[in-house]
């Protein structure tokens, strides 16, 4: 459990800081959610770069490289499922 935190604006504790101040209403930015913004544009890169990489192996007939490219195609995927997870835990 993490300790109550103050409103910027009106000085009131809130004990949850992904919602509004219950006296004035000001959104209490998430600490982490720039770095959860960030988490979610270098998964999504890494899920379409996989993808592309998996499409042009299978173009060429190259198994190797089609197979490397879908799996990381399908990590990217999982990553960005995760970390939107995390994004909207904060509070869109």
């Amino acid at each position: 459990m993490t300790a109550p935190t103050r409103c910027p604006k009106c000085a009131t504790e809130v004990s949850d800081p992904t919602q509004p101040c219950p006296k004035c209403g000001f959104v209490i930015e998430h600490p982490q959610r720039k770095r959860y913004q960030r988490r979610v544009v270098a998964s999504a890169a890494t899920m379409l770069t996989g993808y592309a990489l998996g499409m042009l192996g299978t173009a060429l007939q190259i198994d190797a490289i089609a197979i490397t490219g879908l799996l990381l195609g399908f990590v990217g995927a999982v990553w960005l499922m995760w970390s939107m997870y995390l994004l909207f835990r904060t509070g869109v």
